[in-house]
Parts: C-alpha cells; sequence; structure tokens
C-alpha cells in the first residue's frame, strides 16, 4: 500500500548530449507533502481566524437560550398582530423584558398614551394578562424617530453632560460629529472604525461606521460621487470638510409589511489615507471587542458618547425589540425587528439620547460594543399627556413610563450584515 501511495511516474526522456537519456519522473510524494502543507496551512488559518473571533467577543454569561429563543418566537407572534399598519394608534413597539424584582421574562407593550385605546375600536378593553403563558405588561413611551437631526447646543439650564463634540477635529475619532455631505442642516455622529472582511488589499483600509440615514442619503438607491463624508456634519456652524467616501449601507425600507422588517440602519465609508484618526471613544476609550446579539443582558449597563449628549449611561431595557421609527425628513415610518432599547440610568442621567447622537456606538461596561444607536425619544412630544378620548378603569395601575431613551441596532447583527470587523 505504502508503495503505491508513494510511487514514481514516468514523464517524459530526452538525450542528455553525451549518448545517454536523462529520464523524468514525477513522484508522488510531492504531491503529499505539498497536499499536507496546504491542508496545515488552511488548518491553521480557520483556526487563527475562529480563535480571533473568540477573542473579540464577549464571553457568554448564563443564558437559557433554548428559553429565549422560544419566548423570541411568542413575541414575534404577538409582533405580528399588534403592530401590523392600521391596528392600533398608540401601539409602537413590543420587545422581551423582564417583571419587576424577579427572573421572570416578559412581553412588553409600548404605549405611546396609557389613556387613549389600545386597538382601534377596543376602547377601554385592556390588552390579555397574558400571550401563550408569557406575562404581558404595558409601558407607557413616546414613540421614536430617527435622530439625525440637528439639535442647539445644550443652555445653563439642561443637565451637566459633557458636551458632544461638533468642532472640526485634525485627529478623527469616535462619537464626533459627521454625516453626508448630501444631509443639508443635518449632523449625525460617526460611531467608530472598522475594517471590510476581505482578503484583498482593501482590508487594511480603515473605515468609518455610522448609520444608513446618516452616512448616505437615503433618497437615492446607490452610491455616486457626491456621498463624501463631512466632519463636522453639514449641518453644524462650525467648517466642515470632506474626510472619506461612502463605500456601502444598509438600505432602508419604509411603510413596508412588517413581514418585511428592517434589520439595521448601518454604513461605512472608507477614511482617506492622509487623514489622521485614533480608534477611541471620548471618556470610554478603545473598543475590546463586542458583544453577540443573544448574550445582551436586559438590565446590564450601556454608554456611549454623541455628538449632542456627549456621554450618557444607560439600561438595556428591552431586548429582541420590534418597533415603528418615522423619518421626519420624509414623514414616512420604518418597521425595525430585534432591536434593543436602552433607557438613562436615572437620576444621573435624564438623557441617554438626542437628535443628532444617530450613529453612536454602545458599549458595555467592560468596553465591548453592544449596539449602534439610530433612533430614540429626547423630547417628550406635545400631546402625550392629552384628555383621555377614551374611559380608563380607575382601578387600573397606571403603567410605568420610559423617556429620553434610545434605539440600537445589535452590534452582531451590524458586523455580519456589512461583513466588517470592529478597529481593535
Amino acid at each position: 500500500m505504502i508503495l503505491l501511495i508513494f510511487a514514481k511516474h514516468f514523464m517524459w526522456s530526452r538525450p542528455d548530449g553525451h549518448g545517454g537519456t536523462m529520464t523524468y519522473y514525477y513522484y508522488d510524494s510531492v504531491t503529499w507533502i505539498v497536499g499536507a502543507l496546504a491542508l496545515a496551512w488552511l488548518a491553521w488559518f480557520l483556526i487563527s481566524r475562529y480563535r480571533r473571533a473568540r477573542a473579540l467577543r464577549r464571553p457568554a454569561r448564563r443564558i437559557n437560550y433554548r428559553l429565549l429563543k422560544r419566548l423570541v418566537r411568542i413575541k414575534s407572534e404577538f409582533s405580528s398582530i399588534n403592530l401590523r399598519p392600521g391596528f392600533s394608534r398608540t401601539i409602537h413597539a413590543i420587545g422581551l423584558g423582564m417583571l419587576a424584582a424577579t427572573d421572570e421574562y416578559c412581553i412588553q407593550v409600548f404605549i405611546n398614551d396609557a389613556n387613549a385605546e389600545l386597538w382601534n375600536g377596543a376602547g377601554a378593553a385592556p390588552l390579555p394578562a397574558t400571550f401563550r403563558g408569557v406575562p404581558v405588561i404595558l409601558i407607557e413611551m413616546p414613540s421614536a424617530g430617527f435622530l439625525s437631526a440637528a439639535a442647539p447646543r445644550m443652555t445653563a439650564g439642561e443637565p451637566p453632560y459633557p458636551n458632544g463634540i461638533r468642532e472640526q477635529q485634525a485627529v478623527i475619532i469616535g462619537g464626533i460629529s459627521g454625516a453626508n455631505t448630501n444631509l443639508t442642516g443635518q449632523s449625525g455622529t460617526i460611531g467608530y472604525f472598522c475594517r471590510r472582511r476581505s482578503k484583498l488589499a482593501r482590508r487594511k483600509e480603515i473605515h468609518l461606521l455610522s448609520n444608513s440615514h446618516v452616512f448616505a442619503d437615503l433618497r437615492k438607491t446607490t452610491i455616486d460621487n457626491s456621498d463624501l463624508i463631512l466632519q463636522p456634519s453639514p449641518g453644524e456652524p462650525a467648517g466642515n470638510r470632506p474626510i472619506g467616501t461612502l463605500v456601502n449601507f444598509s438600505a432602508l425600507k419604509f411603510d413596508a409589511d412588517i413581514n418585511e422588517p428592517n434589520h439595521i440602519d448601518a454604513a461605512i465609508a472608507r477614511l482617506w489615507g492622509p487623514q489622521q484618526h485614533q480608534p477611541l471613544i471620548p471618556m470610554i476609550g478603545a473598543i475590546k471587542g463586542y458583544v453577540p446579539k443573544r448574550d445582551v443582558a436586559i438590565g446590564e449597563a450601556a454608554r456611549k458618547f454623541g455628538r449632542t449628549t456627549g456621554y450618557t449611561e444607560g439600561r438595556v431595557s428591552s431586548i429582541y425589540l420590534d418597533i415603528w421609527i418615522r423619518y421626519d425628513r420624509t414623514g414616512q415610518s420604518a418597521f425595525f425587528q430585534n432591536q434593543f432599547l436602552i433607557a438613562p440610568a436615572e437620576p444621573g442621567f435624564t438623557k441617554f439620547v438626542s437628535k443628532g447622537d444617530s450613529g453612536s456606538l454602545v458599549v458595555d461596561a467592560e468596553q465591548h460594543a453592544l449596539g449602534l444607536i439610530f433612533a430614540g425619544m429626547s423630547e417628550v412630544p406635545e400631546g402625550t399627556k392629552a384628555v383621555p378620548k377614551f374611559a380608563v378603569d380607575p382601578n387600573r395601575e397606571k403603567p410605568p413610563r420610559i423617556e429620553s431613551y434610545g434605539v440600537a441596532n445589535p452590534i452582531s447583527e451590524v458586523l455580519d450584515r456589512l461583513k466588517i470587523d470592529l478597529l481593535v
């Protein structure tokens, strides 16, 4: 058997010029050696890539994934009933949370006004207490919108947050003002830095990460030479200049059926070579890795630094959130599935986000990226506490209320769909 594996094979022969003959053979051992070397290289490549990917992910915590998967399926079924277009004017988001002072999951139903009817024609009828055996609770929360609109500077009467960075920066870092040159009067945030997953030379290029509605002009469906990224944003009074070029973004679907949800609102732009950069976020530092979507825990700490509010802290209050988001530039709404809701960490922070913070990277307490801010509520809309249109049972307990929250794409979803890795 060994002789067959390592046999030699005649290839050709020729005169050697001295009356003799030179014969050339091919040896099977060459094939096996080259094959073994190629296999060893492939194994090394795959193992090193796997180990690097594992090293970038935060260690998993104690989570019952089988239970979580079942609950997400039940929540999605509940969303398909209560979030479909035209069903309700007050229910705008549904997610998974925890019952107060317990470790029991529940379905959270987010409503604009606790005094309004829950669905069209319902009158004062309540939602069921459970759905498929899972508790259902109401939470009053104003509707969310994209956060790319410009916002004025903070005044002396506002909470003492460190101001966001809206001026021109010689060295580009995460958390500063930046947006597409076509978004006249708008402002957003450059979240962080990334690289594209590619074996080509472009893998070495540094890219900026933010939202589609910050880095792209959503009135267009394709990228052209006008899609430059300005720093600071075109909506800032400070002088701006281009620092990069849009290369990829997630197209968004507006006013579509909930069976065709959006999953991310993210875009990347190639940072021009001569432009200096430093991979860090003010008051947070450099990113160490990321957290897979299924490992983000309800109640865990979250931090961000954005163009408007600067550094703020919050808590993850809802996971696998299905939510309608309004885009003020067009008046349309987009449905997003399986997002995160982050409430401000009161009393120290009464806001987590404000307009202009879109694109901010959300990190945990150990510098691991959790998500990418793309929407939220910053000011209480007028009319949310109006006289009720429908009578409400006076014995019904008033639901808790959340304000000034942020909505974030899971960062693992952003990385996988855009095929990028954070710069660490």
